[in-house]
């Protein structure tokens, strides 16, 4: 047997006729599939290209953000943020940080950390 004599042999498709039949639903829906994917294309696109606050920008708002505190926790918040930042703290801090009733400013380690945050940005 042939393929032709198998071919000729074989059944009709049974597909309804409306079915087989290209209409404006096919066109519509390959539209909306098409914006479907637009968006969520630029969901993702503005996920990966959205702008990053800089560093020191963010080291700047989170010092602000201890001004409120009492001088001792300041100067640990400070420390802390330093350390999280790959810095040391000055010689000249670290005894203000061990004791309770040193008057020390806060400055020179606020600049510590600054410096670090610009080392970082790097």
């Amino acid at each position: 047997m042939t393929p032709e004599e198998l071919v000729s042999r074989l059944a009709p498709v049974r597909v309804p006729a409306d079915f087989a039949r290209f209409g404006l639903q096919d066109p519509l829906a390959a539209v909306a599939l098409g914006l479907l994917a637009g968006v969520v294309l630029s969901v993702l696109l503005r996920a990966l290209t959205a702008p990053r606050t800089r560093t020191v920008e963010d080291v700047r708002a989170r010092i602000a953000a201890m001004t409120h505190l009492p001088p001792q926790e300041r100067m640990v918040a400070l420390a802390g943020l330093l350390r999280d930042m790959g810095g040391t703290v000055p010689s000249a801090m670290s005894n203000a940080l061990y004791d309770p009733n040193a008057t020390t400013d806060p400055a020179p380690l606020e600049e510590a950390v600054l410096a670090a945050a610009r080392r970082a940005r790097r």
